[in-house]
């Protein structure tokens, strides 16, 4: 217990110079109705209601149990930090020229990772938001494989697990599944276990049949759960034209960024706080929070939990940096 105290209060001090710079969607208003709905408004006067299924639950003790692994909640990113995206870059980068005097890193990760900055869950969360808006979508003739009856002699495992597949992701769900079975077995999952634990409960209670009636439904939000498993697990075996293409999408769905100002609320049931979050380039930031027991609490005790919820916020900013800096150690050893 008293190393949950000292940390949390690390995180506080830590976030004293983060919180000074907060900017971007101004909250005016944030309510907490009755069965989980909550009600927001902006600066603008924008007015929005948030279901069950809309809001992001959030696990405190995270932040303490996974000091070195990645944490990553869904949010919307903070518009100033997509602005600055697109204000820093060179307009060639954002159009569909050949770039021809720096060779990339022949890996999606490394290639997206030069553009957009920051580190693994700036990645996910670009990746989740360009398919979510079906900016990417896994079926495109790019991603399709060449059919050829080459085999490599003598068989290497990569032409075994993949052979079979249409695309260079695994996009047919039985052989997703296949490959996802592969790498738990041989403890190769470290990025789809930064996600949250419902994408995994959903990939694999999807098959084809039901994948299909949600794209038919229009079900885009859902389907993008499990593309970016799928994504995650084909990801090695992309070829540079692939990634190019990956990529270039992932820089038009930023440009296309700012047409998304719905803000991200997470629920801290351990604490009765919705917490409104935007993800910088520094990490998650909260911008606003309330409790659902607010009129029970005394002036000192909102002041103390909110101390808490900002410091369990910047705590899971530093296990994320952690892990990331692991990651880039474990790339270029």
């Amino acid at each position: 217990m008293f190393k949950k105290v000292a940390l949390i209060t690390m995180g506080i001090c830590l976030i004293t110079l983060a919180y000074t710079q907060q900017q971007t969607i101004q909250v005016k208003q944030l309510v907490w109705g009755p069965d989980y709905q909550i009600y927001l408004q902006l600066n603008n006067d924008s007015i929005f209601q948030y279901n069950l299924d809309q809001l992001i639950i959030a696990n405190p003790d995270e932040a303490f149990n996974r000091n070195t692994k990645f944490i990553f909640y869904p949010v919307t990113f903070d518009l100033d930090y997509i602005d600055s995206l697109l204000s820093l870059k060179n307009k060639k980068e954002f159009t569909n020229e050949q770039e021809t005097k720096t060779p990339r890193k022949v890996s999606l990760w490394g290639s997206v990772r030069e553009d957009i900055g920051g580190g693994w869950i700036h990645f996910i969360n670009c990746l989740l938001f360009t398919l979510e808006t079906r900016q990417l979508t896994l079926d495109a003739p790019i991603l399709m494989r060449p059919q050829s009856k080459w085999r490599p002699n003598p068989l290497t495992e990569t032409w075994k697990r993949t052979h079979r597949w249409k695309f260079y992701i695994p996009v047919e769900h039985k052989y997703a599944v296949k490959e996802y079975k592969i790498r738990k077995k041989n403890n190769q999952l470290a990025e789809i276990e930064s996600l949250p634990e419902d994408y995994l409960r959903i990939f694999l209670k999807t098959n084809d049949r039901r994948y299909k009636k949600l794209l038919k439904q229009g079900d885009y939000r859902t389907l993008a759960k499990v593309d970016l498993i799928k994504l995650l697990l084909g990801a090695q075996y992309l070829g540079e034209a692939q990634i190019e293409y990956i990529r270039s999408r992932i820089l038009q769905a930023i440009r296309n960024y700012n047409s998304r100002q719905r803000p991200s609320v997470l629920i801290f049931d351990k604490y009765n706080a919705a917490v409104v979050v935007a993800l910088d380039g520094l990490g998650y930031k909260a911008q606003k929070i309330v409790f659902r027991d607010e009129e029970s609490l005394s002036p000192e005790q909102r002041i103390q939990r909110i101390n808490i919820i900002r410091g369990i916020i910047e705590l899971v900013n530093v296990s994320n940096n952690e892990a990331f800096k692991q990651r880039l150690e474990n790339m270029y050893k």
